[in-house]
C-alpha cells in the first residue's frame, strides 16, 4: 500500500510524468487493476485526494524565438510600407512639380523643347516651323512629283496639344522617367481638315492620274481599226489623305501617295467580243434587202460606210445610220419611193436656214437599220437577209418644230488666238467640224466628248502636244482643249447652265483666265445644258488665226461675268523627268489662283448664280532624265577626314 501511495503522490507533484508514466488508457488501467487486486474481494483500495495546484504565472519577461521572429518581420513590414510612401510621395511630388516644364532631350519634328515651361515650348515650337508649316507639301505618284498647300488642304500643327502632350501633370511612368533620362523624338500633334486634304487631293488627282485608255473600234478605208486597253493609275484619295496626315511634319518629303488601279471600262473582252460577234460577221459578206418582191444588195464596204461602233453601258454596238442605206435601196428599186426626211437647222452663208421636212413614201430609215443590223452580224448566211415594207411615213421632226425653236440670233460667241503649229491646226479643224451645225433641244446636254469621239487618225485627229500628269507630252488629238476652251465660254456667256467643265493645270497665255475647259478623254469632259426654252444650234469654225464658236437661238438672258484679280502666288521649280518621251521646258511663270463668278436673269429672275475658284500650277522648268544626286566631292571628304 505505501508504495502505491508513494507512486500516486509522485504523480500528483508538479514534474511532468515521462512518456512511460503517461495515464493509461481507461481500458489498460482497469485491466491493470483487476490483475493487480488480491483475490479478496472485501478489501478496499485506499484513494488519495491531492489539491489542484494552479498554473505557474508565466514569465512576461521571458520571449520564445517565435515570438522574437513574429517582432522582427512586423518591424520589416513597417519599415518598408514607410519607404514605399515615401517613395511614392516623392514620384508625386516630383511629377507635380516638374509637370510644368518638357522633359530633357525632348525634340518635336527637329525642334529641342528640353526643359522648357509649358508656354515658352509652345512659342518655340510655333517660331521654329513656321516656315515649314507654311511650305508646300511636295508629294511623289510615280515618276512624278506635285505639291500641297497646306493652308488649302487642312493641314495646321497643333503647338498647343503637341506641348500638352509632353507637359502637365502625369504620373505616368514614361512621362516621370522621361524626365530624368529624356523623352527623345516626339511626333507633332496636327489638325487636320479632312474634307479640305481630300478636296486638295482630288484637284491634285485630276494632274497625276493617268487614266485608263478605252478600247475602242473604228474603221479606216474600210477596215477596223482596234484601240487597245490600257490601264491606268489613279491616286488612292482616302488612302493619301491618311499617308499625308501620318508624315507631314514627320517624315522626310516626298511623301510618297499611294495608288490605285483604274482599269477601262472598255477591256480587252468587250472589244473581242465585238469583233467577234459583230464586226468580223458584218465585213463576211453582203446583206440581201427584200423590199415587197424586189431585192437588192448592200455590200460590206457600203455597211461599213454607215457603220459605227458605239461604247453603250460597258459594251461596244454595232451601229449603223439607216438614211444613207435607204437612200443607195431608193436609187435601185424602182417600187421604193422617198423617204422620210425631218426638217433641219442649217448653217447657210453664216446664218441658220429651216431645210424643211418631207413626209415618206418608202422606207422607214430607223426600221431599215435595225432589219440590217440584225441581218449583218448574222452567222449563217442564209440568215444575212432583211425583209422590210414599204410605208406612208412622217418626219419626226416637222417643219413647224422647227420654225417653234426660235433659232434666229446670236446669243453667245467668243474666239481664241492659236498658235503657229500645223498638225496641231488639223485637230483643231477636225474637232470644230465634229460639233458645228449641232442642234440641241430645249433642256438637252451637250458633251464635247461625244461629239468628238473617237478621238483617234480614222476620225480626222492626229498627233500633237498635250499635258499629262503636269508634263508636256504628245498625244492623238492634241490641242482639242482649245476647242473645249472656245465652246465652254461661248456658252458661258450665253447664260447656258454649266454642267462640267476642268480648267488646264497651268494657265495658257491665249485662253480667259479661270474661265477655260480642257479635255481628254475618258475622263475629263466639258458639258453644258439648253435652259433657255429655245434651240440652240452651234457653228465652230477655225480661221486663219482664231477658233470661233457661236450659239444661235433667242436671246433672253442677261448675264454677267466677273473674274478676280490673281492671288496665292506660287514660284515655279525645277522638276525632273525620266520619261523617255520627256520634253524639256525653261519654265518660269508663276501659279496663281482665281475666282470667276457668274449670274445669269431673265426678266430680272435669277436663272443662275454660280461661282467657283482655281488655282493654276507654275510653269516648272522641266529637266528631262533622273533628279541627280549630291555626291561631296574629294575636298569635301579630305575635309572631314581632317
Amino acid at each position: 500500500m505505501r508504495d502505491e501511495e508513494t507512486s500516486g503522490a509522485g504523480e500528483a507533484d508538479g514534474s511532468e510524468p515521462s512518456r512511460a508514466q503517461q495515464p493509461e488508457a481507461p481500458d489498460q488501467a482497469e485491466a491493470q487493476d483487476q490483475a493487480a487486486a488480491p483475490d479478496h474481494p472485501d478489501d478496499e483500495r485506499e484513494t488519495i485526494v491531492l489539491d489542484a495546484q494552479p498554473d505557474p504565472t508565466p514569465d512576461e519577461s521571458a520571449v520564445t524565438p517565435t515570438k522574437k521572429k513574429r517582432h522582427r518581420g512586423r518591424r520589416a513590414v513597417l519599415i518598408a510600407a514607410a519607404a514605399l510612401v515615401l517613395l511614392a510621395g516623392g514620384y508625386v511630388a516630383g511629377a507635380w512639380f516638374l509637370g510644368d516644364r518638357v522633359p530633357g532631350e525632348t525634340t518635336v519634328a527637329g525642334v529641342n523643347l528640353s526643359g522648357l515651361p509649358g508656354e515658352e515650348a509652345e512659342r518655340v515650337l510655333t517660331e521654329s516651323l513656321s516656315e515649314q508649316t507654311q511650305a508646300p507639301v511636295d508629294v511623289s505618284f510615280g515618276e512624278v512629283t506635285a505639291e500641297i498647300d497646306p493652308a488649302g488642304a487642312g493641314l495646321r500643327l497643333d503647338a498647343a496639344a503637341t506641348v500638352d502632350s509632353v507637359t502637365g501633370f502625369s504620373l505616368h511612368p514614361r512621362r516621370v522617367f522621361g524626365h530624368l533620362f529624356g523623352l527623345g523624338e516626339q511626333d507633332p500633334i496636327l489638325d487636320v481638315e479632312q474634307d479640305e486634304l481630300t478636296s486638295a487631293l482630288n484637284g491634285l488627282a485630276e494632274n497625276l492620274d493617268e487614266p485608263p485608255v478605252e478600247g475602242a473600234i473604228a474603221f479606216d478605208d474600210g477596215e477596223p481599226v482596234i484601240t487597245e486597253p490600257v490601264v491606268g493609275a489613279g491616286v488612292d484619295i482616302d488612302a493619301a489623305a491618311e499617308t499625308v496626315a501620318e508624315h507631314w511634319l514627320r517624315t522626310e518629303e516626298p511623301i510618297e501617295l499611294p495608288a490605285t488601279e483604274l482599269p477601262p471600262t472598255i477591256d480587252e473582252d468587250v472589244v473581242e467580243t465585238a469583233m467577234t460577234t459583230q464586226v468580223e460577221p458584218m465585213l463576211s459578206g453582203p446583206v440581201t434587202v427584200e423590199v415587197n418582191e424586189e431585192s437588192t444588195e448592200l455590200s460590206p464596204d457600203e455597211l461599213v460606210a454607215a457603220a459605227s461602233v458605239q461604247a453603250e453601258d460597258g459594251a461596244l454596238e454595232l451601229v449603223l445610220d439607216g438614211e444613207p442605206l435607204a437612200n443607195l435601196i431608193t436609187e435601185r428599186l424602182d417600187s421604193v419611193g422617198e423617204s422620210p426626211r425631218d426638217a433641219r437647222i442649217v448653217l447657210s452663208d453664216g446664218e441658220p436656214t429651216i431645210v424643211p421636212a418631207v413626209t415618206g413614201t418608202g422606207l422607214d430609215p430607223a426600221e431599215l437599220a435595225a432589219a440590217v443590223t440584225d441581218a449583218a452580224v448574222a452567222s449563217e448566211a442564209d440568215e444575212r437577209t432583211a425583209a422590210v415594207e414599204l410605208a406612208q411615213t412622217e418626219p419626226e421632226f416637222s417643219t413647224e418644230d422647227a420654225e417653234e425653236l426660235g433659232v434666229t440670233e446670236v446669243i453667245g460667241t467668243y474666239r481664241t488666238p492659236y498658235p503657229f503649229d500645223p498638225v496641231r491646226t488639223e485637230n483643231l479643224v477636225a474637232g470644230t467640224s465634229h460639233i458645228n451645225g449641232t442642234l440641241l433641244l430645249p433642256d438637252e446636254q451637250f458633251s464635247l466628248l461625244d461629239a468628238l469621239r473617237p478621238i483617234s487618225t480614222a476620225n480626222g485627229y492626229t498627233v500633237s502636244g498635250v499635258v499629262v500628269n503636269g508634263f508636256h507630252s504628245d498625244a492623238i488629238g492634241g490641242g482639242l482643249s482649245q476647242v473645249s476652251t472656245t465652246t465652254f465660254n461661248a456658252a458661258y456667256e450665253s447664260g447656258l447652265t454649266d454642267i462640267t467643265h476642268q480648267p488646264h493645270s497651268r494657265w495658257f497665255s491665249r485662253y480667259p483666265e479661270g474661265r477655260e475647259a480642257t479635255v481628254f478623254d475618258p475622263s475629263i469632259d466639258m458639258v453644258f445644258e439648253n435652259n433657255t426654252g429655245y434651240g440652240v444650234l452651234i457653228q465652230a469654225y477655225v480661221t486663219d488665226s482664231e477658233v470661233v464658236v457661236t450659239m444661235w437661238g433667242t436671246d433672253v438672258f442677261d448675264v454677267n461675268i466677273d473674274v478676280s484679280g490673281r492671288y496665292n502666288f506660287t514660284e515655279p521649280q525645277t522638276l525632273y523627268n525620266p520619261d523617255p518621251q520627256c520634253h524639256p521646258e525653261p519654265g518660269g511663270q508663276q501659279g496663281f489662283s482665281v475666282s470667276v463668278s457668274r449670274t445669269v436673269t431673265r426678266g430680272g429672275d435669277m436663272v443662275e448664280d454660280d461661282s467657283y475658284s482655281w488655282t493654276y500650277s507654275p510653269w516648272n522648268r522641266v529637266v528631262c532624265g533622273e533628279e541627280p544626286r549630291d555626291e561631296p566631292d574629294d575636298d569635301d571628304e579630305d575635309s572631314d577626314e581632317e
